[in-house]
């Protein structure tokens, strides 16, 4: 499964602001936040993955087809990638988890 398709479930989920009800939270503990929301956040996020994947591929193939790019430049853009990916599926465990916690919750 790609960044992308990952990125389209993860937005398709969050892109459903109505089942969001905000009036039951206090307007005292709304009224600080400011600046961007869970749903841009998390869209960013994944876009940076995503990019950071697209490069380390981009340079590894360059490499592997036999161009002049320092293979240390290769590594570090291939680290960057992995590591951006095992922060986006450790959000996604995250999310997921705490879901299943208020699934499990007695009202």
């Amino acid at each position: 499964m790609s960044v992308e398709a990952i990125g389209a479930i993860a937005l398709s989920a969050l892109a459903q602001p109505e089942t969001i009800r905000t009036d039951a939270i206090a307007p005292t503990a709304t009224a600080g936040i400011k600046g961007a929301d869970f749903m841009n956040v998390m869209g960013a996020g994944l876009s940076r993955a995503d990019q950071s994947l697209r490069s380390a591929d981009t340079q590894l193939r360059a490499l592997a087809a036999g161009q002049d790019i320092p293979i240390h430049e290769v590594m570090i853009a291939m680290e960057q990638a992995r590591m951006d990916l095992t922060l986006v599926v450790e959000v996604r465990n995250r999310m997921l988890e705490s879901y299943q916690e208020l699934t499990r919750m007695q009202l």
